[in-house]
């Protein structure tokens, strides 16, 4: 009779019932999921995955755990709801698919202490335990949750004590006036002891021809154009970009200046990182510290044209040049751009005049079938605004449709991580062969000559996949990156989504560019796909 009561303040109530975790610690072979985390692809190098792999089932053997899968972020992952497999793993906890998480170490699991602890704190919430086998942790048997603050501040101290290590020899490289990159500005390449940039005769030809197009006139889109139409490999080994041109003219080592410490990261107060310029006196700036490629004059012609051309963007900016949707929209047809005009007509035949807008497609040549489709202006715009109040009012529907997209991305990621174990290995390949080439040298089996060219065609393919590895590094984090963009320009945008189309006219555009790569409409003034700039 007694056990069928309930407390006045519970009856009606949906409250979810307590697990406790505790009383699986005397139980034999729990289903648990192992978790990997590597910080960036570059730490693949020291801490393959395999081999944490290899350790989490090792330890579950001898202690009795079944581990039935281990989930494993690759990408970039300082907070867990950029992480992909760590989300899909506490779905698992909360969906009972197993009842605790194994790591090698509690670093592995975050860098940041209040994440670890809130991580600790939803696998408890759905009844789950978290262990690390580095630490000897169990959350079972911390209540007060002391021993992981103590082991999660422990690990983020060591880590920054490194970080200063290493940062402190970085700077005493820095006024000493040597480089602390290993990807040096285009047209340059490091000298045989790794420590200063010297000429490149491979690249320094397109340099030049850059930095004199531009003084007669070229554009930095006119620039990328020709370079891509002659088959010259960008600074990455890939296309050129207008960035790529814009970084190589404002870039002040071309005088033989050497800069550092020039930024820095900082905290937010939600806990995020963000890059900051420190004050000009903490920068380190050297000078003469290698072969200059261009000269004062040159430099100051440069960016003298780079200060007038941005001055008459602005202004073209304050004439309103842009509507709403040239940048972004698409005939849903012909995949062609469609452009806004402003159409002037007379009235009859007095002097007076009206204009009205409208959006065309620019589908020519056949491509598009007619008539020629128009939209009205103000009808589609309203349409764009529409979209965008219905996308950022609603997180949940924002990330149901970016993740459409990203499903494709995270497949492409496959391909790039399979592609970057390659080019490691190789370059693995590359540092042995020029040991060897030394130890060839010291024993007198090469010649002086023999030796040198042969180190310097290692070293020019081992500068080129470097380049390449830094396009994949960036590659893999691409999909993390634009979570966050999304998460941040949401948090930016609900507080003022509701008076959208009252912002100024620059504003919605620039919001409109830097969100939406296209928007395809149909003649019927129906939007049928939406592709999100990654």
């Amino acid at each position: 009779m007694v056990d069928d009561l309930i407390p006045a303040h519970i009856s009606g109530r949906r409250l979810t019932v307590l697990h406790d975790p505790k009383e699986t610690i005397s139980q034999e072979f729990i289903d648990i999921g192992g978790y990997i985390r590597v910080s960036t692809p570059k730490e693949a190098q020291a801490s393959s995955i395999e081999y944490q792999k290899d350790i989490l089932k090792q330890w579950a053997e001898v202690e009795k755990y079944n581990l039935v899968k281990v989930y494993t972020d690759i990408k970039s992952g300082e907070y867990k709801y950029l992480r992909n497999e760590l989300n899909e793993m506490l779905n698992d906890v909360k969906n009972g698919k197993i009842k605790g998480v194994l790591a090698k170490e509690i670093s592995r699991t975050s860098r940041d202490v209040m994440d670890i602890l809130e991580l600790k704190r939803e696998i408890a919430s759905y009844g789950g335990f978290f262990i690390s086998i580095k630490e000897s942790y169990d959350s079972r048997a911390d209540d007060d949750e002391f021993l992981l603050i103590l082991h999660a501040a422990l690990a983020q101290k060591e880590r920054k004590q490194t970080a200063g290590r290493v940062k402190l020899t970085q700077m005493m490289k820095a006024k000493e006036g040597k480089v602390n990159s290993p990807n040096p500005a285009y047209g340059y390449m490091l000298s045989e002891d790794g420590q200063h940039y010297v000429k490149n005769p491979e690249t320094y030809p397109t340099l030049r021809f850059i930095i004199e197009k531009y003084i007669d006139g070229w554009g930095q889109q006119k620039l990328a154009k020709y370079l891509n139409s002659r088959g010259i490999p960008g600074p990455r080994g890939k296309k050129w970009h207008t960035n790529s041109i814009r970084t190589i003219i404002n870039n002040p080592v071309y005088l033989g200046i050497t800069m550092y410490n020039v930024t820095t990261t900082v905290r937010t107060a939600d806990g995020k990182r963000r890059l900051v310029v420190r004050p000009r006196e903490e920068w380190i700036v050297r000078e003469n510290t290698h072969e200059p490629l261009i000269t004062q004059e040159e430099w100051d012609k440069v960016q003298h044209i780079a200060e007038q051309r941005r001055r008459k963007y602005e202004h073209e900016w304050t004439c309103e040049r842009k509507y709403l949707g040239s940048a972004i929209l698409r005939c849903a047809e012909c995949g062609s751009k469609v452009y806004g005009t402003k159409i002037n007509i007379k009235k009859g035949h007095t002097e007076d005049r009206y204009y009205y807008y409208r959006y065309r497609c620019f589908g020519r040549n056949g491509k598009c079938t007619p008539p020629m489709k128009t939209w009205k202006m103000d009808k589609v715009d309203k349409m764009l605004i529409d979209l965008v109040k219905n996308l950022f009012s609603n997180k949940e529907r924002l990330m149901k449709s970016l993740n459409k997209q990203l499903n494709f991305c995270e497949d492409k990621d496959r391909e790039v991580f399979a592609r970057r174990e390659q080019i490691t290995n190789r370059i693995k390949k590359i540092d042995r062969a020029m040991k060897k080439q030394q130890m060839a040298f010291e024993e007198d089996v090469i010649t002086l000559q023999e030796y040198k060219d042969r180190i310097t065609e290692l070293r020019n393919e081992k500068q080129q996949l470097s380049n390449t590895l830094m396009e994949l590094d960036h590659d893999l984090t691409k999909v993390d990156t634009v979570v966050e963009k999304f998460n941040r320009v949401f948090n930016n945008l609900s507080q003022k989504i509701n008076r959208f189309e009252e912002m100024p006219p620059q504003e919605q555009v620039f919001f409109m560019d830097n969100i939406f790569e296209a928007i395809y409409l149909t003649m019927d003034y129906k939007i049928t796909n939406i592709v999100f700039k990654l």
